[in-house]
């Protein structure tokens, strides 16, 4: 750990993750199925190809992950990392500590197989809050890495406040490291010193009580939020999945469509066409967002037909009178898309 550098991005993590991806050759990444959507879509306009590994409750599964990489034949060599949120992104599972270091070590195996460094970056961004105090506390994979090839990024956003763009990326000091420090500078340099003074200040004055607080609050949240779903929700639900950390659900139904253009959405986003359903006098009723699963899961991955029965909901900004309203909201839109089924 102590040849571990930091660097912090012009705006958030987003600007580090879009800085290693400008870095990088094209080629492979390979990350968990449900996926962080959007970054995922940014390096496949970039030119990268997405491969997509279904997870369980430990995070992504090394025994697909193995079969995938094996069915890749001699495109093996076209990988150039990988990707890993460590809470996360759409579904909220928690990477265990037991598949984190699975994960360091396999990517060593790659590595020597194909005789040069595949880097792998974890993302942690949700880690800080994790809320349910019988989840494992996450170990840093820095502490796994014996060939200088873990990278770790975080951020400042979800303890703090969204507004100050604080992101960083800790990893070995590197030539790509120092490219992607290069690749900042090009671009606007760090965060504004401003910004970073005041993240300081409250990091070394106030973070223990904020952070107790926001804990605290995602906590009441998630298992208030977790009891709607199995109230209204319940009957029609396969799977349930989150609650541990984060802000998300992300929810299976069992039979029954999420897709923009199903009963289902048409209902919760009002767009049925049908006046009594849609609107109250002039004004649309109330609507329940969501984003479906059909953009969480890869359109080529494993996940593709089951994506479209799932959704991601967030308890993240609503306030809980709202987040049961919504809820009530896509149990009613069950209720049109059974009806109009049958």
């Amino acid at each position: 750990m102590e040849k571990t550098e930091v660097v912090i991005g012009p705006s958030g993590i987003t600007s580090l993750l879009e800085a290693l991806a400008q870095v990088l050759p094209r080629g492979i990444v390979i990350t968990t199925d449900p996926m962080y959507y959007i970054y995922c879509h940014v390096l496949e306009r970039m030119g990268f190809e997405i491969l997509a590994v279904p997870e369980d409750e430990e995070g992504i599964r090394m025994d697909r992950l193995a079969e995938k990489v094996k069915r890749l034949g001699v495109r093996k060599k076209e990988i150039q990392f990988l990707y890993i949120v460590t809470i996360n992104n759409p579904t909220c599972t928690i990477l265990s500590n037991r598949r984190r270091r699975q994960i360091v070590e396999w990517a060593f195996k790659l590595s020597a197989e194909e005789g040069r460094s595949i880097p792998v970056f974890f993302d942690k961004a949700y880690e800080e809050i994790i809320h349910d105090p019988r989840a494992e506390k996450p170990q840093s994979a820095l502490s796994y890495d014996g060939q200088g090839i873990v990278y770790e990024l975080g951020s400042l956003s979800k303890i703090l406040a969204p507004a100050l763009r604080i992101g960083y990326m800790m990893g070995p000091a590197s030539a790509f490291l120092q490219a992607v420090r290069q690749r900042i500078n090009d671009v606007g340099f760090s965060a504004p010193m401003i910004t970073q003074e005041i993240s300081s200040y409250l990091l070394d004055h106030c973070i223990e009580e904020q952070l107790a607080k926001v804990i605290a609050g995602y906590r009441e949240k998630a298992v208030a939020v977790r009891r709607w779903i199995e109230e209204y929700l319940g009957e029609f639900l396969a799977e349930c999945r989150g609650g541990q950390a984060g802000f998300y659900y992300y929810l299976t139904f069992a039979a029954m469509e999420t897709t923009e253009g199903s009963p289902f959405f048409r209902f919760a986003s009002r767009t049925t066409g049908n006046r009594v359903l849609d609107r109250e006098g002039e004004a649309l009723r109330p609507r329940a967002i969501y984003i479906p699963g059909e953009i969480c899961v890869h359109s080529k991955g494993d996940l593709a037909a089951i994506g479209k029965r799932q959704l991601r909901i967030s308890y993240g900004f609503e306030e809980l009178e709202g987040i049961e309203k919504a809820i009530k909201i896509l149990r009613d839109a069950a209720l049109y898309a059974r009806k109009e089924r049958e």
